[in-house]
């Protein structure tokens, strides 16, 4: 391993490391520059702890203040991320087209936690990274500007319809069941998503993006349906999962992949 994937991997990291606090206070509505902080009960942790791996490896995982330990999701975070910072590293070189991907992706892994721990995909997140695609759209390899900006015009208006749709449908589910359906499976964090994920894919690969998103979602709400009807037995009708992580999941493999993809449908 060369010094230049050692340096990016340590870049990954710090990105992990980012995304956690990220993720810890955005939903909280409070600002990013206070210092890392228990999510339970806000005590300061100490510097050896702002970091989830050094927290445990130097044995100050648990919060001073009501005894909870560092989430397992932090650590998590801060091995995936170096990986695949790294692992774009080796796919394309070092270039501008690198930082942004990076930087796309760190994006996309600090929705998929904010929406699955709190159903939140926050604005203060999303609206500066729609702008950093559009600019970032000038210096993309895969596609021009033109391409990206439909892209991102298709997934707005996709996202956009489906967000329009879920409240009546969520109410109509309710009255067929004659039970208050609380939950709608799509927020206008998902519109401001589908919008980011249109713009780092363009057109057509947008297509590709949402169809990946659709049926990974399916697939996640079958597998959830089984396990509480018939493993759990306490099967919950119409329970709403975040469509967020899954949308992510789509952006980030036709981002990736989108010439590849295409060029497999088109032969």
């Amino acid at each position: 391993m060369n010094i230049e994937t050692l340096i990016y991997a340590a870049i990954g990291w710090l990105a992990g490391v980012f995304i956690n606090h990220a993720a810890d206070t955005l939903p909280r509505q409070v600002g990013l520059g206070m210092v890392p902080s228990c999510p339970y009960c806000d005590t300061p942790r100490p510097p050896a702890a702002w970091s989830a791996v050094v927290g445990y490896l130097s044995g100050r995982r648990i919060c001073l203040g009501c005894g909870a330990q560092l989430p397992i999701r932090s650590v998590v975070v801060e091995l995936i991320t170096p990986v695949i910072f790294v692992w774009l590293l080796w796919r394309y070189g070092p270039s501008v087209h690198l930082g942004l991907l990076s930087l796309y992706s760190a994006i996309l892994i600090l929705v998929t936690v904010t929406d699955l721990e709190h159903r939140i995909i926050p604005h203060a997140v999303m609206v500066p990274a729609i702008l950093l695609a559009i600019i970032g759209a000038f210096f993309n390899e895969d596609m021009s500007f033109r391409r990206a900006l439909l892209g991102g015009a298709v997934g707005f208006f996709c996202l956009y319809g489906m967000f329009l749709l879920a409240q009546p449908i969520s109410a109509l589910m309710g009255r067929l069941s004659g039970r208050e359906v609380s939950e709608v499976p799509f927020g206008f964090g998902d519109v401001t998503l589908g919008t980011f994920v249109g713009l780092i894919t363009g057109l057509p690969g947008v297509f590709f993006a949402l169809l990946i998103g659709i049926l990974s979602a399916g697939l996640a709400a079958f597998l959830l349906l089984f396990v509480r009807s018939v493993v759990q037995r306490r099967y919950t009708p119409f329970a709403a999962i975040p469509y967020g992580p899954f949308l992510a999941l789509g952006g980030f493999i036709v981002m990736v992949y989108g010439p590849e993809i295409l060029a497999w449908y088109i032969g």
